[in-house]
């Protein structure tokens, strides 16, 4: 298997995502809320792989709040 950029279409997703939360404030003041109260738990379970981490990132910032 190659390595290289094998993480290229994730990495692009988790880039836009950040985008879409400049544009989106109340979004990423959402997620630093929720952050606040379970930081720990959701660290262990949507952050622990590059696929996870990123589709959690988007969940947050396609947020209609």
């Amino acid at each position: 298997m190659n390595n290289e950029r094998k993480f290229e279409q994730l990495a692009h997703e988790f880039a836009e995502a950040i985008r879409m939360f400049a544009e989106k404030p109340d979004n990423i003041d959402n997620f630093e809320s929720y952050l606040s109260y379970h930081f720990d738990v959701w660290m262990e379970k949507y952050a622990s792989n590059p696929e996870s981490l990123t589709s959690e990132v988007k969940h947050f910032a396609e947020m209609e709040i």
